[in-house]
């Protein structure tokens, strides 16, 4: 089979950590193991760190960032230089770019199909456009207006990718069309896999003889740790050796959660370990008894794949990727905000060892298929074929 020149494009990369950060380095690591030729265009800065080095290699794989002029919070980025870093790469085969929204990357489409560009161009969108419901009405009219001119752009597209089961509903409305569409799954490195000792992270963080409430992600408000905290009281008076175990930066919403455990009087019963490690990360899993997606909105979930490889039983909630990984006999879901949802789905799961140990069971077995050896080698290396066949 012929070796592809490949380009992904984020605003993003390593060592900037996150959801579209990490898989991007995962799956183009994957590429280089598979033989194909590997850049990533990107920017050389974020939340005031500066990458002075502008071209570098990791894992094999060409870096090319670009001077950032501008940015007003994650969407409205100005970053000429990441469209003629493209433009300059006119041998790709493929340009894979991350989300929808970025004005930069609409350019980028826009030129290389107007010059008669032969790349193939995809798109994993991740969410759509401003995905969350909460934006004040300013946003949300710039949300519609600029949905509106991207309608058309989006049409070009040679495929878009689907995470999950749930997205192509919404794809589709972005004005892709429905042939377009396929679905490559998110996935987790084997090494999520691997076997770790705990005993010391147990100790140096007092979860001796207590029964784990687990959450990774970043801290702020629509991954929603305030609201297992407000889950707490409840659960801790029935049970007072439950802990919840938070794992992840502060993005502003550790010291509302700090004062309202507080408030509760559930100071005790809660660890915020802000950014930990790869090890750090295993070891807490490995200590949990239940992990939790709290979030308002995800696309697929990393982390609750990242729980179900720890052989942990999950209550999510019912956001497109929880609706995707998280069946009946794997896990529980309940509506963002519901309290009251939460609370029950604990006591369920708290109460009922038989069941929670069947889903650790169950999990486990999925998450095996969902690795991203498996899914660049099974999904997105045929999908770059399909489309060089085009």
């Amino acid at each position: 089979m012929k070796k592809l020149k490949i380009g992904y494009v984020l605003s993003y990369f390593h060592p900037f950590k996150d959801g579209t950060e990490n898989n991007c380095l995962y799956l183009a690591t994957e590429m280089v193991k598979l033989g194909h030729e590997v850049h990533v265009f990107t920017s050389d800065r974020r939340d005031g760190e500066i990458i002075k080095e502008k071209e570098g290699m990791i894992n094999g794989i060409h870096i090319h960032r670009s001077k950032t002029w501008f940015r007003y919070k994650y969407y409205v980025e100005v970053n000429p230089g990441i469209i003629w870093s493209i433009l300059e790469h006119k041998d790709l085969d493929i340009l894979h770019i991350h989300s929808f929204g970025f004005m930069m990357y609409d350019l980028a489409l826009i030129l290389k199909k107007a010059l008669g560009d032969k790349t193939k161009i995809i798109n994993t969108p991740h969410g759509p456009f401003m995905s969350l419901d909460s934006y004040p009405l300013w946003q949300k009219i710039l949300k519609e207006t600029y949905s509106t001119i991207e309608f058309p752009i989006n049409f070009l597209y040679d495929a878009v990718i689907q995470v999950n089961t749930e997205q192509w509903k919404w794809i589709r409305k972005s004005g892709v069309k429905r042939k377009n569409i396929h679905f490559v799954p998110d996935g987790i490195p084997e090494d999520r896999f691997r076997k770790i000792d705990n005993k010391k992270f147990i100790k140096k963080h007092n979860l001796q003889g207590k029964f784990v409430l687990c959450n990774l992600g970043r801290v702020l408000k629509y991954k929603g740790q305030d609201d297992i905290v407000r889950a707490l009281p409840d659960i801790v008076k029935k049970y007072p050796n439950v802990v919840f175990l938070s794992m992840g930066k502060d993005h502003g919403l550790l010291a509302e959660c700090k004062h309202l455990a507080k408030e509760l009087k559930v100071e005790d019963h809660v660890r915020f370990l802000g950014m930990v490690s790869e090890d750090e990360k295993l070891q807490g899993l490995d200590a949990a008894d239940i992990f939790i997606l709290s979030s308002e909105w995800e696309a697929f979930g990393i982390v609750t794949l990242e729980a179900m490889a720890r052989k942990k039983a999950v209550i999510c909630t019912d956001c497109e990727g929880s609706l995707y990984l998280v069946k009946p006999e794997n896990g529980l879901l309940y509506h963002y905000n519901d309290i009251e949802g939460l609370k029950k789905a604990l006591f369920k799961l708290i109460e009922d060892t038989k069941l929670r140990k069947s889903m650790e069971k169950e999990n486990y077995k999925k998450s095996i298929d969902l690795t991203n050896e498996s899914i660049a080698r099974n999904y997105l290396e045929p999908l770059y074929y399909k489309l060089q066949r085009k």
